[in-house]
């Protein structure tokens, strides 16, 4: 608080204390004057003792009618006046005390003359304690009262009555200076306790805003920990996930391979590579989502956006997943569009979309469910809807189905498989493409509902149906360089390459690459990036340094498959970036392409 704000509670405190020490002063007042007047009733008139009586008894009336009002107008913002109202009652009462040292000192009367100057006095060291608060108070009773009885005294003349005024009036002096003293020990006492009173609330204020943010610390951590704490359960839950769903594919695999091994009856071994398909395609299909999560999250996803028509995105999808449906018994019911809505997207990312809700239906359905596909406009919208007869999902898990690795099933519960990152998948792509995902249910086995939202871009955008790029005619047999640590791997793209009427060679580190480059003379280069001794970039760099190597074409085939592992391959010299797995499809059509001569 700023020096005049205590000022001015000093001040008020000054004055409260005043008034507070009034009723004793008029006490004192009425007393001794009634005692003055009786012991001067002989010696002097007793109609001037009776006016003078009458005029300090008035004078005490008054004051204490001012005390009075005082305190009933609790006056907190009239200090100033207060305090001229008190003074003046102080003056007035000084100025009766001097006019009885005037009125009541008869001639030739020592006794009386005594009695009167001691009882001004009296009241003059009574009035210092009471009037100590307000120099303007005391000044203005201890002044006329003190000076006007030594002036009374001065006028006797005789030496005795001087040497007595002289001592009243240093009297008078010496009592101005002891009260002043005791008017600066009580102002200072009141302005350290305004001031500490003020400190103690600044203090209090302090604790209390201090207790309010340890409130709040304390509700923020208690909030972090039980985020903290289900985040650490979900991870270990997607963790065991993982692990299952990973083992999944493998149990069926292992068997299928055990059985081929056993020289299975061929029935039996066309099944059996049926199953190892579908299980390795379930999972490239694990590990693409996961990739394509971390690289969301990263913000490293392209979009290759472009007019897309939502009828065809939707046949795509549904050919994609109708093999699935019809597994588990589904009855898939496709409904595109009356006309065509053109939006704007990247085509595979969208029909990645639309499957991913689609294999959560035909999950989450029992047999023999139903499966609505649909699409129509609204306003400016396409709306996608895919809805089912399955599961569905309760109320307290529905605000939540979004979140990474989130299950609504307990993990040994769960009737189905998934790592329960589809949902948020799809939720990010669609809204990186400026579209609203949003799912419904209405409870525990009601079905559930999944609205997708793009805006509809204008009808003459839309592109033409892409037409099928011709196969090119298989070319010349290629000499093909297989480059790969790891030996299993190596073996089975060499077998694979073979098989297509491909001659092969391979080197398992990147010092032996380059020797083998130089002596094998390939056509085809598949560089794995992480070799040992020196690896993949440097590799392809040494190569293209070697002149005879210009016309080769290095691809390089790697577990590494960010945007920034793509740029670094094609700085180093490689022709195409492959992430493994490399698909027995896509490696006869990439080969078909090598056959094909630069320029032809």
């Amino acid at each position: 608080m700023a020096t005049g704000d205590h000022d001015q509670q000093v001040r008020a405190a000054e004055t409260r204390l005043l008034y507070d020490n009034a009723h004793t002063g008029t006490i004192v007042t009425v007393v001794i004057a009634s005692l003055l007047a009786y012991a001067h009733w002989d010696s002097v008139p007793r109609a001037v003792v009776l006016a003078w009586l009458l005029y300090m008894l008035g004078v005490a009336a008054a004051r204490s009618l001012l005390v009075r009002l005082y305190r009933q107008a609790s006056p907190g913002e009239e200090v100033g006046r207060w305090n001229q109202l008190f003074v003046a009652g102080a003056a007035l009462a000084a100025l009766g005390w001097g006019a009885g040292a005037f009125i009541l000192n008869p001639a030739r009367q020592p006794a009386n003359e005594i009695l009167l100057v001691f009882a001004v006095g009296g009241v003059m060291l009574g009035g210092a304690s009471l009037l100590a608060a307000r120099p303007e108070a005391f000044l203005a009773f201890l002044l006329p009262a003190g000076l006007l009885t030594a002036l009374r005294l001065a006028i006797e003349g005789d030496r005795t009555h001087v040497m007595m005024a002289f001592l009243a009036g240093l009297f008078t002096v010496a009592t101005v200076v002891t009260t002043w003293r005791f008017h600066v020990v009580i102002a200072s006492s009141l302005r350290l306790g305004f001031a500490n009173r003020e400190l103690i609330a600044s203090l209090r204020a302090a604790k209390d805003e201090a207790d309010a943010l340890n409130r709040q610390l304390e509700l923020r951590v208690r909030d972090r920990t039980a985020r903290l704490t289900e985040a650490d359960q979900r991870k270990d839950e997607f963790l065991a996930t993982l692990a299952h769903e990973l083992r999944n594919p493998l149990a069926p695999i292992r068997f299928a391979l055990e059985a081929l091994k056993a020289n299975a009856p061929p029935p039996m071994a066309t099944r059996a590579r049926d199953i190892m398909e579908r299980q390795v395609g379930q999972l490239v299909r694990l590990v693409d989502d996961l990739l394509d999560v971390s690289r969301i999250t990263a913000n490293k996803i392209q979009l290759h956006r472009e007019p897309l028509d939502i009828t065809r995105l939707m046949t795509m999808a549904a050919e994609s997943i109708a093999p699935l449906a019809t597994a588990a018994g589904h009855t898939l019911h496709v409904e595109p569009p009356a006309r065509a809505l053109i939006v704007s997207g990247d085509s595979a990312r969208l029909v990645q979309v639309f499957t991913n809700v689609l294999q959560n239906a035909v999950k989450f359905t029992p047999g023999a469910g139903d499966i609505w596909f649909t699409a129509e406009a609204h306003a400016d919208l396409a709306v996608v809807r895919i809805r089912d007869t399955g599961i569905g999902i309760a109320p307290d898990a529905l605000p939540r189905v979004f979140e990474m690795f989130h299950q609504a099933e307990p993990i040994l519960e769960r009737t189905v498989g998934g790592l329960g990152i589809g949902l948020t998948l799809a939720r990010r792509l669609v809204e990186m493409q400026d579209g609203q995902i949003e799912i419904r249910s209405a409870g525990t086995g009601q079905g559930t509902e999944v609205e997708i939202r793009f805006p509809i871009v204008s009808v003459e955008a839309a592109p033409a149906a892409p037409a099928e790029r011709p196969r090119p005619a298989n070319g010349r047999p290629l000499r093909v360089l297989v480059v790969e640590d790891n030996l299993d791997a190596a073996t089975m793209l060499e077998l694979a390459i073979a098989g297509l009427g491909h001659q092969t060679c391979r080197a398992h580190d990147g010092g032996t690459a380059l020797t083998a480059a130089a002596q094998f003379a390939p056509d085809v280069i598949f560089l794995d990036i992480g070799l040992p001794g020196i690896n993949g970039y440097t590799v392809a760099r040494r190569l293209r340094e070697m002149p005879e190597m210009a016309h080769v074409h290095i691809a390089a085939l790697t577990g590494w498959g960010q945007d920034e592992d793509r740029r670094r391959a094609r700085d180093a010299g490689c022709d195409h970036h492959l992430t493994k797995p490399l698909s027995p499809a896509a490696l006869e059509d990439l080969l078909v392409t090598f056959a094909v001569p630069r320029g032809a």
